[in-house]
């Protein structure tokens, strides 16, 4: 970490993950990966019992009979039962095809960010029993996420995200810091108007609705986020972003 860093006002970075890091949204691939069963440490009856109760369970919030909440809850439980145990195999199953979809655009801040050379955190609605290992393997130190199944807490997402996020940077004394966001969807709006510079990865259209309704804030195209962000947080000018 840079000496000095978090006295001063160099701007925090802060990631969304399902369709920013990510282009792709994890949930459906965790959830692919429930119905699917993957854990060969369980024996078969077991993953079938585990598959099927995951299909259940998204057919009731097709059906209207749950909230996407509901779901998730659902099968934040099932992932921790099928889990216990497997001294985090699946999880890194998982996880190794969750870094396959990362945007290339974030692929050189992420380098440098795993070399310690700003501060950031990734703030996801994603469920923490896999947001946080993959936050980690991706290598954020600060992460926040829903709360994994069997802790205390609420979906973090939209003004529970902002409010999640606040509470952090008091803890961490970076409250008055810049903050620059990278997202896509407009359910970081509550998000989006507590920052200074947002690099949008939704649609073009979004980001012009987006800058004509919020003109204090200085919002890019996410694809041009590598060669700004040296900038941004002052990196050394032989920091090198070749992926």
């Amino acid at each position: 970490m840079v000496p000095g860093r978090t006295a001063g006002t160099r701007p925090l970075v802060i990631f969304d993950l399902d369709g920013t890091i990510l282009s792709v949204n994890s949930f459906h691939i965790w959830s692919l990966y429930m119905i699917r069963a993957r854990f060969d440490h369980l024996p078969l009856i077991n993953r079938v019992s585990i598959g099927s109760a995951a299909i259940r369970a998204l057919i009731g919030r097709k059906c209207g009979l749950t909230t996407h909440l509901g779901l998730k809850r659902r099968l934040q439980e099932l992932w921790q039962s099928a889990t216990q145990g497997d001294n985090g195999a699946c999880a890194k199953r998982l996880i190794d095809e969750l870094k396959s979809h990362v945007r290339p655009e974030v692929v050189g801040v992420l380098k440098a960010l795993e070399s310690d050379e700003f501060d950031a955190v990734m703030a996801t609605a994603a469920a923490g029993d896999y947001a946080l290992p993959l936050g980690r393997a991706l290598g954020f130190k600060h992460i926040l996420a829903t709360p994994a199944w069997g802790t205390e807490g609420e979906e973090n997402i939209g003004e529970n995200k902002l409010k999640s996020l606040l509470a952090f940077l008091a803890q961490q004394g970076w409250q008055d810091r810049p903050r620059i966001l990278l997202t896509d969807h407009r359910d970081d709006l509550p998000l989006i108007r507590a920052c200074s510079t947002v690099y949008w990865f939704g649609s073009s259209d979004e980001r012009r609705q987006l800058a004509e309704n919020i003109p204090q804030v200085c919002i890019h195209e996410g694809c041009v986020i590598d060669t700004h962000l040296k900038r941004s947080v002052a990196l050394p000018d032989t920091y090198s972003y070749a992926c």
